[in-house]
């Protein structure tokens, strides 16, 4: 009786084991199958249905349809094109992104990484931003350039400069926002960089002091390469998040003064905040821009694995 009743608690305690096992592994799974596949799945059908009224029985009446597509398109030749607008705003953000923001990042690392005069501190300064509500960000960047705020009464003391309302301004709402995301990226990609530099084994650089290598060849001749396949994930993410940048206008001014860009034209078509919600052209504006976002990514992404492959570590 007792071996048995051992056995019976020991399939007791391992179905238990495995149950556990089993769940962690199925919540990602049904996750992806529910917040991925079904709604990425469903956009697509959407995108190709058009609102036809309401039936007898109640409810709204949808048909098959080509329509949100035309008018997709026919939005581009119109003047002042929402589109257009979006586009350009969006191909902003992500050009100061590429160009400035994250060849920033690399070299404020690499300084950290050396340990310069105060660099636990400018480690701090850097990264506060990225561990600080968006809202409360939002708010203090807003009141420290707002009219009568600290840079306003500076620039008026000193220079006798009055400040125009940065964010109520078509030629200065965007370049206001983009300098805000420069001021709040750099924590996350600087950490990225740093933890790959820190990895970096003492005896290479030992070595390279030996040949005489000054910093900036160590810069680009030792650390680049070595930290390599982090700069290709960081640029990959980069370009991912192309399309996806919604959240500082929503907190800024609402799409207001020619700001908003792809994403954020789509979230307004969504939530309805002109006054009609639009499921349908949304999901079709979605899959026309991702159609063009991933050979895009999937063709940097080869491009890095090649630059990769032929860095010599």
């Amino acid at each position: 009786m007792t071996t048995v009743g051992n056995e019976l608690k020991s399939r007791n305690v391992n179905w238990k084991k495995y149950a556990f096992v089993y769940g962690m592994i199925a919540f990602p799974i049904v996750q992806f199958a529910i917040f991925y596949i079904w709604v990425n799945f469903n956009s697509i059908i959407i995108a190709f249905q058009e609102f036809d009224g309401y039936m007898e029985a109640g409810g709204e009446k949808y048909i098959w349809s080509l329509q949100n597509f035309k008018n997709f398109f026919l939005e581009w030749k119109l003047p002042n094109s929402e589109v257009i607008i979006g586009l350009k705003n969006t191909l902003k953000y992500f050009i100061v992104n590429l160009v400035f923001l994250l060849p920033a990042c690399f070299l404020i690392s690499y300084f950290l990484y050396k340990k310069i005069a105060g660099y636990k501190a400018f480690r701090v300064i850097f990264f506060l931003p990225s561990i600080i509500s968006a809202v409360v960000l939002v708010t203090v960047y807003k009141n420290i350039i707002q009219k009568y705020g600290p840079v306003y009464t500076i620039l008026d003391e000193l220079f006798n400069y009055q400040l125009p309302s940065l964010l109520s301004n078509n030629a200065t709402a965007t370049p206001t926002i983009i300098f805000y995301t420069i001021w709040s990226g750099f924590g996350v990609n600087i950490i990225l960089f740093q933890g790959a530099m820190s990895r970096i084994p003492p005896e290479i650089i030992e070595a390279g002091k030996i040949d005489g290598v000054g910093m900036t060849r160590e810069l680009f001749q030792i650390v680049m390469p070595l930290v390599w396949p982090t700069i290709s994930t960081v640029v990959i993410l980069a370009f991912v998040g192309l399309f996806s940048s919604s959240g500082e206008i929503l907190l800024f001014t609402k799409g207001l003064y020619d700001t908003y860009t792809i994403s954020y034209w789509i979230f307004e078509m969504v939530q309805g905040v002109k006054g009609t919600v639009n499921l349908e052209y949304a999901s079709t504006v979605g899959i026309f821009f991702s159609a063009i976002a991933l050979p895009i990514v999937l063709l940097v992404k080869r491009g890095l694995e090649k630059v990769t492959e032929s860095v010599e570590y």
